[in-house]
């Protein structure tokens, strides 16, 4: 039987949640300039962020479907102007701006090749291409009202694995059918989503078990961790029900909530300014490890977050 009231609106876990993906984003994005400037790093921590890779997004996609089954129940006027300010709006506003960051940091012949470059601005250039894939799935979450939403995730990742990577759209395509997969996978838990969480723990701690084995597996195999098919759909969505079981039982971490709840803000500008913060540090030949650490967590964690 579907579950029905609380369970389905927005509760603080969720915000937890997003919060410590959005931020596990921009630890990741931080870690590898770091690495470049600082090869004294301890190792660990680079496979830290490489293990949290397979499930990071996913659970990002996820945590949005788990809303999609209250977006839809607004009239279809206030769902498309809700997305269109909400998504639509943020993904055009950004585009330009890191189109006009990335031009000034990397001067080219062409000084408007960025603009120029349509179909990369409309998947969404660098980090943008996550509000490119969600709005596409809010696009086609309208027709979950004649075919449930259940119905979507597995035919979804079975076809990114056909899909081999070697064109812009083609990747564009294999991204958004799983991507997609974990979303339209949130909107069906969204009706279970208080019974998965009443289970008892043996299931849900053999999934942590497994999902801690896969990461550090995939820590140190690139291929792995990047591959998108029906299999590493599975892999994944295992270790994301397992963090959706865990999270109401986890301490209220305020900031975390606080953290979620401007999430797509801490997304948008991790970026560009951990980009701006790394290119200034070249151009003032900054060089003490500590220093170069300190710089890029500051762009990259303080500087979003304080927006």
């Amino acid at each position: 039987m579907a579950d029905t009231g609380p369970a389905q609106t927005r509760a603080g876990w969720m915000d937890m949640l997003r919060g410590l993906a959005v931020l596990l984003v921009a630890l990741f994005h931080i870690h590898y300039p770091v690495g470049e400037r600082v090869p004294a790093i301890p190792d660990a921590l680079m496979r830290f962020g490489e293990a949290m890779q397979p499930f990071r997004m996913p659970l990002l996609f996820l945590l949005s479907g788990l809303l999609l089954p209250r977006s839809l129940a607004k009239p279809m006027k206030d769902y498309t102007v809700g997305k269109l300010r909400g998504l639509v709006w943020p993904f055009a506003l950004w585009t330009v701006i890191a189109a006009v960051c990335f031009e000034v940091l990397w001067t080219d012949d062409d000084p408007l090749w960025l603009f120029k470059d349509v179909p990369a601005m409309l998947m969404g250039w660098q980090h943008l291409w996550f509000l490119s894939v969600l709005i596409v799935c809010y696009a086609v979450a309208p027709l979950t009202g004649l075919l449930p939403a259940w119905v979507l995730p597995l035919p979804m990742a079975v076809a990114s694995s056909f899909l081999t990577p070697g064109g812009t759209w083609i990747d564009y395509c294999q991204k958004v059918l799983w991507y997609g997969a974990f979303f339209f996978a949130g909107a069906a838990v969204s009706r279970y989503l208080r019974s998965w969480q009443s289970l008892r723990p043996l299931l849900p701690t053999a999934m942590f078990a497994f999902t801690l084995a896969w990461g550090l597996i995939a820590a140190r195999d690139e291929e792995l961790r990047t591959a998108m098919g029906f299999s590493t759909f599975l892999i994944s969505l295992v270790g994301v029900l397992a963090v959706l079981w865990l999270a109401p039982r986890l301490p209220r971490i305020r900031f975390l909530e606080w953290a979620g709840r401007g999430s797509i803000v801490v997304y948008l500008v991790n970026l560009p300014a951990i980009t701006i913060a790394f290119e200034s540090i070249d151009a003032l030949g900054i060089t003490e490890p500590w220093a170069v650490i300190g710089i890029l967590c500051a762009a990259g964690l303080l500087v979003p977050l304080a927006m």
